[in-house]
């Protein structure tokens, strides 16, 4: 039997949609709160966390094996790992728009295949004596709630994961949740023209308190990821109008939503994802808002969740490789949808790495081959972090964030239009 450990088909759907040029890695900016000199994270005190926590971090020291048409990809141990290159620094000099420029230049880099998939920058002086740090891990190796675990390895005080809401069902239920789920995406469809797109990427981010958003969300009669969606979409409309009328007033998104039940590695992904369409055609917020919270209903009932993890985690099991490969590249990306936004749970209260405090904590998600939009929510020590990445021959980054908080700052004070 070939040796090494085989890569199963939920992961290794990355690494073949990656075929396309698309970078498939995803991770966390921490930005540290200002310390002097002598108190800021060395490269060195980091890799020495890093070692400490290695045995609980097995792809940390596991690389893929040469991949060939036919076998399925398997993960080896990595004979030594180069710290110098997985853990690094660079100077910013530009302050919070050269971090941020960072952080889409390392999204658009592949990463290298003959070493393991995860790389660490620390970014020194983006206000003085305020660091960051960018964790990237490739999406073969986890999911998001699976970086957010694998990260907490590294700061403390350590806490429980977060947990999985809801509940299992049973063996029947499930199979015919699987078989309605499946008759439910075939209907589905494309999602028609699309707009241009490149192989760069552009990265910003936004900062909501997250008592004021539980608070709107209750309000308005729905959930926070109804709300960052809603949020995320008049941002859209308004900001892109060429943009949403060249999609027809419906951006189409992928809503991940985590079937991580008890016990699952964090090494691996166990997510499934809803589509939704979004209205983008300048709707006042409210109507916006009340008509996403009645689409998204679909996210609160098992079936297309169910199939869509079957697909993954079954499904494609069964299938030679390069049909696996195929369908990879084929179903996922511009052909189907337009972006994908992220609800994640963090940690609910403040940590530190080495001893060096957390201020704040954003999502770095990958776009899909093609598509132009990635956004991530993170809840963390009373914040929501948004990370928003956008192929910006089609978007701007820094102008959706800013949208977001200005149309976020009028709703949480009474406000709609």
């Amino acid at each position: 039997m070939p040796a090494g450990l085989v890569v199963p088909s939920c992961d290794a759907f990355y690494l073949h949609a990656e075929a396309t040029g698309s970078a498939q890695h995803l991770g966390g900016l921490v930005v540290f709160e200002p310390v002097s000199d002598d108190e800021a994270l060395s490269v060195e005190r980091v890799r020495d966390v890093v070692r400490y926590e290695l045995q609980r971090l097995p792809r940390f020291h596991q690389r893929l094996a040469p991949l060939r048409r036919w076998r399925r990809p398997r993960w080896v141990d990595a004979p030594d790992i180069d710290w110098a290159e997985h853990i690094s620094e660079r100077r910013c000099p530009d302050g919070p728009d050269g971090l941020r420029r960072t952080v889409a230049e390392l999204a658009e880099t592949l990463m290298r295949r003959d070493r393991p998939l995860w790389r660490i920058v620390m970014v020194r002086d983006v206000e003085p004596g305020q660091h960051a740090m960018i964790l990237l891990l490739h999406h073969a190796v986890a999911d998001g709630i699976g970086t957010v675990v694998q990260a907490l390895n590294l700061l403390r005080p350590r806490i429980e994961p977060p947990g999985t809401p809801g509940r299992a069902l049973g063996r029947i239920r499930l199979a015919a949740a699987t078989v309605v789920g499946l008759a439910q995406l075939a209907t589905d469809g494309g999602v028609g023209v699309q707009p241009a797109a490149s192989s760069r990427r552009e990265f910003a981010t936004a900062d909501l308190d997250l008592a004021a958003v539980r608070s709107v969300a209750s309000a308005k009669g729905v959930r926070v990821t109804d709300l960052v969606l809603a949020l995320v979409a008049e941002a859209v409309a308004e900001t892109h109008p060429e943009l949403s009328s060249h999609v027809r007033g419906r951006l189409r998104v992928a809503v991940p939503l985590t079937v991580r039940g008890p016990g699952t590695a964090a090494e691996t992904n166990a997510t499934a994802g809803v589509m939704v369409d979004l209205p983008v055609d300048g709707r006042p917020i409210d109507e916006l808002i009340a008509e996403i919270g009645r689409r998204t209903a679909r996210l609160r009932t098992p079936s297309r969740a169910a199939a869509s993890r079957f697909v993954l985690a079954t499904g494609l099991r069964v299938l030679p490789e390069p049909a696996a490969a195929w369908f990879a590249t084929t179903v996922y990306g511009h052909r189907f949808l337009h972006g994908i936004v992220s609800n994640l749970r963090g940690a609910p209260r403040p940590l530190s790495m080495a001893g060096v405090r957390i201020a704040h904590v954003y999502p770095i998600l990958p776009l899909a081959p093609g598509a132009p939009l990635t956004v991530g929510a993170l809840s963390w020590a009373g914040s929501l972090g948004i990370g928003v990445a956008t192929d910006p021959a089609s978007l701007d980054a820094r102008v959706l964030t800013t949208r977001v908080e200005c149309t976020f700052g009028r709703l949480a004070k009474g406000g709609t239009d």
